[in-house]
């Protein structure tokens, strides 16, 4: 665009552009603005679902490995009451360890080897929070079955998890 030439009232010759010259030029802004704004939105959403996709998959992936290291160094899994129980990490020769679910927190609680009996203070602590479900159970053929929902973001993911060990299982 080129200004033009325009005479004013006293005759004197003044550069300017034409009214619909300057509402294309302000249509042609807005329209990009609009193209831009809108790909900033597209942006910004597909940014959230990646974020969520690498916490979902984080904390997935976190509680499959832990349950796995923890039953393949177990030497025996003993179910009582519905209850799986797993030789503890640190202390195999004294404790084992059973999780459970409570006020949207993963708790691991300690447990004596021989008796099953709490070791009393300090015998549980919060493995995990931001779920809102969790069992682990025995399968028909001995597997550890793993159920669990994580909360990302306000939204829940359902979870299961099969973990073969071929590890002596004692039932009482």
């Amino acid at each position: 665009m080129r200004a033009r030439l325009f005479r004013n009232q006293d005759g004197i010759s003044e550069k300017g552009f034409s009214l619909i010259e300057l509402l294309t030029s302000l249509m042609v802004v807005t329209l990009l603005l609009g193209l831009l704004l809108s790909s900033m939105i597209y942006l910004n959403t597909i940014n959230k679902k990646a974020e969520t996709n690498q916490k979902l998959c984080y904390n997935q992936r976190y509680i499959e490995l832990y349950f796995q290291k923890q039953i393949l160094r177990s030497e025996k899994i003993v179910l009582k009451n519905n209850r799986v129980y797993l030789q503890d990490i640190e202390s195999p020769d004294s404790y084992y360890n059973y999780y459970q679910y409570s006020n949207g927190f993963l708790r691991r609680y300690k447990v004596y080897k021989n008796s099953l009996t709490s070791i009393g203070s300090g015998g549980n602590s919060q493995f995990l929070d931001g779920i809102s479900s969790f069992s682990m159970t025995l399968g028909a053929n001995q597997e550890i079955l793993l159920k669990y929902s994580l909360v990302i973001d306000g939204v829940s993911y359902y979870r299961e998890t099969t973990i073969l060990h071929g590890r002596m299982v004692e039932v009482q």
